[in-house]
């Protein structure tokens, strides 16, 4: 790619609106002279070799709205002053629209691709996919609220989808697929009433698929490769309540059976030592054994003086 001594003199670029150069075999790193574009709108470098980090001047072009930077070999992290991309945020004001003076059809490497004619045709666009980009995604990506397409698929993004994604009320494609990203999928991205198209497949999300019209309105394929998310549109709808449930149930039976095996364990005990106790001594001490034959003797000699005593009377009663 062109370098920053490449480029001796950019004076007659200084107008340029619109940079183009997918599929065009460029190495190296994006060069600083780009930033002296201060009237660039639309970058694609797309489809490239293109390495080292995305610079962090790119949020000083105050008009740049449309960044494409997918299929190369970048890497680092996603740079934070990227979110402050001036007209992305909510006081930008787009420039006019024109009409390009350009094909609006382009033959590269075999494959046609269509560009729109009309500026306004152009979306507010961050496309970094498939790159090798790490680290977690900024909370400030939520300041781009004119951002209609976010793709950061097919990298090494980690940590939680960030819950300020919901501030980009316009948006309408996300694809997050094919990261390492965490946690759950949060909530407030139902709040997207524009989102088409979601792709969170491949990460290592877990927990419920947060429910809303339009998010159990996209396939089962935009959430696949994360095993432990459940709820609709996939199938599984009760997976971690059955779970749980079957946990609940594993743990009940398992206290009931300590509590009867407790039960048992002290019953036996007292039977042991109540029959020990009481027999033991009996076998062991002769005193304490005819003492204790001698007493029965007694109550049964009580007993019996009793029940014929008890005897007679009723037969004198019977007979009077």
């Amino acid at each position: 790619m062109l370098t920053d001594d490449d480029m001796v003199d950019i004076h007659g670029f200084l107008n340029l609106r619109v940079l183009s150069l997918a599929r065009c075999g460029l190495t190296g790193q994006i060069p600083g002279w780009l930033s002296n574009l201060q009237n660039l709108e639309i970058l694609q470098l797309s489809r490239n070799q293109i390495t080292g980090s995305i610079p962090s001047w790119l949020w000083t072009l105050p008009n740049l709205f449309y960044v494409d930077l997918s299929s190369n070999q970048i890497s680092g992290e996603f740079p934070k002053q990227l979110c402050g991309l001036p007209m992305l945020m909510t006081n930008a004001s787009r420039v006019d629209d024109y009409e390009l003076e350009l094909s609006i059809w382009s033959f590269l490497g075999g494959t046609t691709i269509f560009m729109p004619r009309r500026m306004s045709n152009f979306p507010g666009m961050i496309d970094l996919g498939s790159n090798n980009i790490s680290g977690s995604i900024p909370i400030e990506i939520g300041q781009l609220e004119l951002l209609r397409e976010l793709h950061l698929d097919n990298n090494n993004f980690l940590g939680d989808i960030p819950d300020q994604i919901s501030d980009l009320k316009y948006l309408e494609i996300l694809n997050l697929s094919l990261n390492q990203l965490s946690g759950k999928i949060p909530w407030s991205i139902t709040s997207l009433n524009f989102l088409k198209s979601l792709n969170v497949s491949y990460n290592n999300l877990q927990g419920q698929i947060p429910t809303g019209t339009q998010i159990q309105s996209f396939d089962a394929s935009a959430f696949k490769g994360n095993p432990k998310l459940y709820g609709a549109p996939f199938p599984n709808v009760c997976r971690e309540i059955d779970v749980d449930n079957k946990k609940k149930v594993n743990q009940d039976a398992e206290n009931e059976h300590n509590e009867l095996l407790w039960f048992y364990s002290f019953a036996a005990l007292g039977f042991i030592v109540g029959f020990w106790g009481v027999c033991g001594s009996l076998v062991l001490k002769k005193t304490w054994r005819y003492t204790y034959f001698r007493f029965l003797d007694n109550v049964q000699d009580s007993l019996y003086v009793k029940v014929a005593a008890c005897m007679a009377r009723m037969e004198r009663r019977l007979r009077d």
